[in-house]
């Protein structure tokens, strides 16, 4: 009895819809920086190991903007 009362109590509260509306752009704000982290890593990444193999830095640019096209 005790369950079933919180569960209307849950899904009858007039805030839920206001809390949820909140809640998934903050969210996708969220998910967002981490996508941008990730990819500056994974940028980072290779040009360390373009550098790693010598390539100059003309040649790691060309790569790069390569990579960002294929993308």
């Amino acid at each position: 009895m005790l369950a079933s009362n919180f569960w209307e109590y849950i899904f009858g509260m007039p805030q839920l819809p206001i809390i949820l509306g909140c809640l998934i752009p903050i969210v996708a704000i969220v998910c967002g920086f981490a996508y941008k982290s990730q990819k500056a890593r994974s940028d980072n990444e290779l040009k360390r190991v373009l550098a790693e193999r010598g390539m100059s830095a003309d040649e790691i640019v060309r790569v790069i903007e390569a990579h960002r096209r294929c993308e």
